[in-house]
């Protein structure tokens, strides 16, 4: 059998030499090109060159003009250097556009001997696809790296204006605490100064009113009425001298905050009730009432002024009042419900204002304070009142307090 020769017969060498894509050329040592592949001259009649077998490459790229003419006289440079034996290989990328098709090429020379002669291999390889994909990435790249530039400059500005934002309201929060401190030094003092002056108003009506107590005993008798009329007014108006300094003493003490704690209401409904002067007939009912957070001598003080003004404003039939609350939340809505004369709707805000009377004092007395010192007393423990009127007759006050917790 005939061994197989280890090295392929010359015409095979030639025809895998024509059937390279690649374009590749042999040149002489002087630049003449001597050999072409199929790929260079299929590439060369496409392009209008000259580059055929016995042209000069290196006269080709050394008269390259215009966008072309950098790229091809580094390749002559290239190329003589190779041949020079300066540098084993030479390789560059450059375009090649057609008016209609971008494409990338990149050409690599290097040297080889034969019969004595140098010779330089050229060969173009299309690296049209891999280039565009490189382009593209890098054009990914660039819009990605403008876009964290983008964002990151943002976010730096977010950043100071955050901080910026955060300084302002740390000195507001600072402000605003210096001004509730001041505030509840001035409500102190306030109520400290009301306390001070309502118990010294107290010891000279005193004294007016035994006074007028010793005049009317010593002389009873010889007094005409003029007289007689003289000492009672001066004894009314003295009780109620020493009836409003006693309401303002009360709202000057519910000027602090209180300081709460849970407190069982229904306890407290059943002592305020059995000590408030019921008319005949009264009733009053009481529903489950949930605990709360707060002060209890001040929660006495709220459902004393209101029950008392179902009392004062009752109709004239028999008196009916009942109290209920619903927890809502971390809240306990609490509603006062009577059947009285009542308040005209117009007039629900205005009841809540010191010393605003709907009615006249010799009709039902007070001074117009009770529902003030209501309202100042819901408000310090964090709620809020209202009031409603059908318009009807009965008037229902609600009011909110802080649940105690479980």
């Amino acid at each position: 059998m005939m061994a197989r020769s280890s090295h392929p017969p010359r015409r095979y060498s030639l025809g895998a030499f024509d059937a390279l894509l690649t374009q590749v050329a042999i040149l002489a040592a002087d630049g003449e090109i001597l050999e072409v592949n199929q790929a260079w001259t299929t590439f060369a009649q496409e392009s209008g060159g000259s580059d055929n077998v016995g042209s000069n490459y290196l006269s080709i790229c050394d008269a390259a003009q215009g966008p072309e003419q950098a790229d091809g006289q580094a390749t002559a440079a290239g190329i003589r250097a190779v041949l020079a034996g300066q540098q084993p290989v030479f390789e560059l990328e450059y375009p090649c556009d057609t008016p209609d098709q971008r494409r990338f090429f990149v050409v690599r020379v290097t040297r080889f001997e034969q019969n004595d002669q140098r010779l330089a291999m050229v060969a173009h390889e299309d690296i049209t696809r891999r280039k565009l994909a490189e382009l593209e990435v890098a054009a990914l790249n660039r819009t990605l790296e403008e876009r964290v530039s983008q964002r990151t400059a943002e976010l730096e500005f977010s950043q100071a204006a955050l901080s910026h934002l955060n300084a302002r309201l740390e000195q507001s929060q600072k402000a605003l605490e210096e001004k509730n401190q001041a505030l509840e030094d001035s409500n102190r003092d306030l109520a400290q100064f009301a306390f001070v002056a309502s118990h010294d108003l107290q010891e000279p009506l005193r004294t007016i009113g035994v006074y007028a107590d010793v005049l009317r005993h010593r002389y009873q008798g010889t007094l005409d009425a003029r007289a007689e009329g003289y000492l009672n007014h001066i004894g009314e108006q003295v009780s109620r001298a020493r009836h409003l300094v006693r309401d303002v003493l009360a709202l000057a003490r519910v000027s602090v905050q209180p300081e709460v704690q849970p407190l069982e209401l229904e306890p407290l409904w059943a002592d305020i009730t059995a000590e408030l002067p019921w008319p005949a007939g009264a009733q009053w009912f009481c529903g489950a009432l949930p605990p709360v957070l707060a002060h209890e001598g001040q929660l006495r003080q709220l459902l004393t002024n209101l029950l008392s003004n179902a009392i004062r404003f009752r109709s004239p039939l028999p008196l009916v009042v009942r109290l209920q609350a619903q927890l809502v939340g971390d809240q306990v809505h609490f509603s006062l419900q009577d059947n009285g004369i009542g308040v005209a709707p117009e007039h629900t805000e205005q009841v809540f204002i010191m010393f605003q009377r709907l009615h006249s004092r010799s009709e039902t007395g007070g001074n117009g304070i009770g529902l003030a010192l209501c309202k100042k007393i819901v408000e310090r423990h964090g709620g809020r009142i209202w009031l409603e009127s059908s318009g009807r007759g009965g008037t229902a006050v609600h009011f909110t307090l802080k649940a105690a917790p479980p």
